[in-house]
């Protein structure tokens, strides 16, 4: 190890070391460590060195017990304006803008002099580019972005913006993002829309605004970043709501309200990628998170990939969902809870084997089931796929704790577990209550022998009061008829959900409501028309593995 003139650069110098030593283990299971954010979020840093503290690795666990001793809260960037470092590491100097010390400068004139400084600050440019992995801000122009966002915000196509910490679009404040803008998520960092502001991200099939994970490809993982959250003032059946993942008692985290038209903004052909971190223990931010949200909101072509918690968790409110893709999902795809009411046409969901829990996860509210207003969302035209995962148990629905809904038109195959699990009896009498319903449902390939559709539950197994799942859906599924995906073992990366001509997708649909938010035309099963050449998915998604 270098000597070092100050505690300060030791400890740069060390957490570089610290950097490389956990670069060299590859895809051994140890994440990426991005050195910027390392020096300048202290929290970030403690947590990286406790974990280095009780590290497998003695080289790792050694570097963790020496910065455990030397840390400090605050960056560790100050020294841009000319301090120097002593006998530091040179590359590590020029990364955190420090100057290597000289003991005998050379006399030089001043249009030489000039000329040095110049070169000098050039490489140091490109040398803290190449050692911060990110080219891109250095060179393609990049922005970052953090605290509070208030008026009206554009951010352009022709930059690379960075979500630091939790960006918060306050009351009053309207964020615009043009086509095809690149937004990018440090560790720890989030873009919040709170209620009483909106959020205009409007892509399109040849330019979708993406947002992602600060890391380099290939060094991508769920819960990189935390994913985007969008909040009103639609009623929800929660006094004084607050979306998880936040602080608790931060009111800008704060949603719902009485009106059902509320706007919270519009999301349209995006992609939403390694998002939801985990806050602390069964707090979680997910890919996206719409809170409160009212009928004027749009939420159209979205794709949510690979998402740490859900895809996307609804909270109330009537927000409506048209062409909605979800991947990879390691909980949920879609979960909903407190009231949600809004509709839902075209929804395609593919659980990737051995990740995540269910395709649905649907509650009213924990803690109360009757809580007013019910969630009762109505659905045409979905697909839930999963890939036969034999390493985890797997459901296509869960339904509980009182919720409601209709589902229709829907395709369900390819889960290790049950179709449908309806559970608690207070969720069973939504059934008798009219505020919930199915018809024309197509599952098929469910459970490990491809047949058993629905658990036998008995006993200590009965979970809604000895409601018969199987009986009940005999009478509005049709079971075991293949759906003839075109490709009969999807892929994680090259998926195609179309189905052939001949699939009985096409036959048995229930009438699709008249209405302006509703295709009328989409009498089928499932999210794709049978038989169709390109999908509504072509063009505008992507399905990167890291």
């Amino acid at each position: 190890m270098s000597d070092v003139t100050s505690p300060r650069a030791k400890l740069v110098e060390m957490l570089w070391q610290l950097k490389k030593i956990y670069d060299k283990q590859g895809d051994k299971g140890v994440r990426y460590i991005h050195f910027n954010t390392l020096l300048n979020d202290p929290a970030y840093r403690k947590e990286l060195i406790d974990q280095a503290v009780v590290s497998s690795n003695p080289d790792i666990r050694e570097l963790g017990v020496g910065l455990l001793t030397i840390n400090t809260d605050g960056p560790l960037t100050q020294g841009r304006h000319g301090r120097t470092m002593g006998a530091v590491n040179p590359d590590v100097a020029e990364t955190v803008g420090y100057k290597v010390a000289s003991a005998k400068p050379p006399q030089r004139s001043v249009k030489t002099g000039l000329i040095a400084i110049v070169g000098v600050l050039l490489i140091g440019v490109i040398i803290a580019a190449i050692f911060s992995k990110d080219l891109e801000q250095a060179f393609a122009g990049a922005q970052t972005v953090s605290g509070s966002l208030r008026g009206e915000q554009i951010w352009t196509n022709d930059k690379t913006w960075i979500l630091e910490g939790t960006v918060y679009v306050e009351a009053g404040a309207r964020l615009v993002i043009e086509a095809g803008t690149t937004v990018k998520g440090r560790p720890g960092s989030a873009l919040l829309v709170t209620r009483d502001a909106s959020i205009l991200a409007r892509g399109t099939a040849l330019a979708p605004i993406v947002f992602t994970s600060s890391a380099l490809a290939g060094k991508r993982q769920a819960g990189d970043w935390g994913g985007i959250v969008m909040l009103g003032n639609a009623p929800v059946n929660t006094a004084d709501a607050q979306i998880e993942g936040l602080v608790a008692g931060d009111t800008r985290g704060m949603f719902g309200g009485t009106d059902a038209n509320d706007n919270c903004g519009v999301l349209e052909y995006a992609r939403i990628e390694f998002a939801g971190f985990e806050v602390y223990a069964n707090n979680e931010l997910n890919g996206l998170t719409l809170g409160g949200c009212g009928s004027k909101t749009i939420v159209r072509n979205v794709q949510v990939h690979r998402a740490l918690d859900d895809g996307i968790e609804v909270f109330g409110g009537n927000v409506d969902l048209r062409h909605i893709l979800i991947t990879g999902a390691a909980d949920d795809s879609l979960d909903w809870d407190m009231g949600w009411t809004g509709r839902v046409q075209f929804l395609q969901i593919q659980q990737y084997a051995g990740v995540g829990d269910n395709g649905f996860e649907a509650d009213n509210r924990e803690g109360n089931y009757q809580a007013e207003p019910v969630s009762e969302p109505t659905l045409y035209n979905v697909t839930l796929l999963g890939m036969n995962s034999r390493d985890k148990y797997q459901r296509a629905m869960t339904l509980r704790r009182g919720t409601g809904g209709h589902f229709n038109n829907m395709v369900i195959a390819g889960f290790s577990g049950e179709a449908i699990d309806i559970k608690d009896s207070e969720t069973v009498a939504r059934i008798q209550e009219g505020k919930m319903s199915f018809g024309g449902l197509l599952i098929a390939d469910i459970a490990a022998d491809g047949k058993h559709y629905f658990a036998e539950e008995i006993g200590d197994y009965d979970d809604d009061g000895g409601f018969d799942e199987a009986a009940y859906f005999s009478q509005y599924a049709s079971l075991g008829a293949s759906p003839q995906f075109l490709k009969v073992t999807q892929s994680e990366s090259e998926p195609d959900y179309r189905v052939a001509a001949s699939s009985p997708a096409k036959n048995n649909a229930v009438a699709v409501p008249q209405g302006e938010f509703w295709d009328e035309a989409a009498n089928y099963r499932g999210a794709m028309r049978p038989g169709v050449g390109s999908s509504w998915t072509d063009g505008w998604t992507a399905f990167p593995l890291n």
